[in-house]
């Protein structure tokens, strides 16, 4: 039990001056953080529907938010019915109501001339929206909303297909899913949707393709995917030369663990991209690790993490990370980079060809530099220092390093990327032009 901490005058003061504004301003001492919470400021349009909601449903309502995706605003206007004018859909909680009731909705609302006005109000069919995505969905043109609930604690997922026609929200289509998108995987020029499932009573994990026929038939191809795994993180693609996409997912196998597996869809058939069934766990990693096109190339890096040279049967805590970046070639997987990644910091160090078999790296604890050394058989040994990477997080510790000779990389708010490269006889000591053209940094 932590011992009991007298308050000092200064959080008294702080405390009393909160308590007096919350009185004043009619708080309650029984308000939840819900409560306390202010929502996001409507813009005039959302005002006029959210105005347009409350006179058809009434005022007793909160706003609800998808949680992931495009669309996270509680207002998601497109053309839903493909009369070239743009409709809105809102979700909200009913307020008021019994316990066993499920009082989320949705509401579709039109513009009529200037005024908008409700004109379809459904229940949904979970607690809480995960994702929206608003697409066409195989060979129909009209636009489909798609909408991803989470059922009980968030650990059940459903996802549902809504078409919009004449005033009417008209269920085409729902499933059980763990992840799901909608993308040409085919390269035939229309979208097909792509579910995965993790569930425990089936075994291995599942990918499914459903692509709608003539008819509008949902036509389903599954995979069995080679690992059992507790739930995605992600999907991303690369597109190949025949127009087809190869479909990369982040799987979680553990509380602490991911791995990535590689499918695609012929159109009629799913297939594993790699042939042999061990390759998947070779992009076993950390969680944090998750797959990313890092050079902006449009095809998916692995980021799979070993040890720096030296480092090998030494204790996990004490290891400084080596990054194998690793793509699909063909049936198997091929390195295209290898070196530092900081996932934290948003950066990547890819190391010159010259330094793959013969540099390690080693942290500055005095500094937090990472510090790049040509590595001759022991850590312990003396060694060539190549290359300093440092950051800095505040305008002084910037103005430090640049007077202390660091050549700055990128600034991102206040956050401030440093190399401090060595002039050196050693043959692995490069040029500062070409070390600089190794960095790359992820979201900008």
């Amino acid at each position: 039990m932590r011992p009991y901490r007298r308050l000092s005058r200064k959080w008294i003061g702080i405390l009393t001056a909160l308590l007096t504004a919350m009185l004043l301003s009619g708080c309650a001492f029984g308000a939840t953080i819900d409560t306390l919470l202010v929502p996001p400021r409507l813009s005039g349009e959302q005002e006029q529907i959210y105005q347009a909601l409350q006179n058809a449903v009434g005022k007793d309502i909160k706003l609800q938010y998808p949680k992931t995706g495009d669309y996270l605003s509680a207002f998601i206007l497109a053309d839903f019915d493909g009369d070239r004018e743009e409709e809105s859909l809102v979700f909200y909680q009913k307020t008021g109501l019994s316990a066993v009731e499920n009082n989320l909705r949705m509401n579709v609302l039109d513009k009529r001339g200037e005024t908008w006005m409700s004109v379809c109000d459904v229940p949904a069919v979970g607690a809480e929206i995960e994702r929206v995505m608003i697409s066409p969905i195989g060979q129909r043109t009209e636009t489909r909303i798609a909408v991803g609930y989470s059922v009980v604690d968030q650990s059940d997922r459903a996802l549902v297909v809504y078409d919009y026609a004449n005033g009417t929200l008209t269920q085409s289509f729902a499933s059980p899913y763990s992840l799901f998108d909608i993308h040409d995987l085919d390269g035939n020029g229309t979208q097909e949707l792509l579910i995965f499932r993790s569930d425990s009573s089936m075994g291995n994990a599942l990918a499914m393709v459903y692509a709608p026929d003539a008819e509008d038939q949902f036509r389903k191809t599954q995979l069995a995917l080679r690992s059992s795994c507790t739930g995605f993180s992600q999907v991303l693609y690369s597109r190949q030369e025949d127009g087809s996409a190869i479909v990369y997912a982040d799987m979680l196998t553990g509380v602490t663990t991911m791995q990535t597996e590689l499918i695609r869809y012929d159109g009629t058939k799913m297939h594993h991209v790699l042939e042999d069934e061990s390759a998947a766990s070779e992009t076993n990693r950390s969680v944090s690790c998750l797959t990313l096109d890092i050079d902006g190339d449009g095809t998916p890096e692995i980021p799979v993490q070993t040890v720096f040279p030296g480092y090998e049967g030494t204790a996990s805590d004490q290891n400084i990370r080596l990054t194998r970046w690793m793509v699909a070639e063909g049936s198997r997987l091929r390195e295209k980079y290898r070196g530092y990644y900081s996932v934290s910091e948003g950066y990547a160090f890819m190391m010159p060809e010259q330094w793959r078999e013969n540099v390690t790296a080693v942290s500055d604890g005095l500094t937090g530099d990472i510090v790049f050394y040509h590595y001759t058989g022991s850590l312990t040994e003396p060694m060539q220092e190549l290359l300093r990477i440092g950051t800095a997080s505040d305008r002084e510790s910037r103005d430090s390093r640049l007077g202390e000779g660091y050549r700055l990389l990128r600034s991102r708010g206040n956050a401030y990327y440093f190399m401090y490269p060595v002039e050196s006889t050693d043959p692995l000591c490069l040029p500062e032009s070409d070390l600089m053209g190794c960095f790359l940094f992820v979201n900008g």
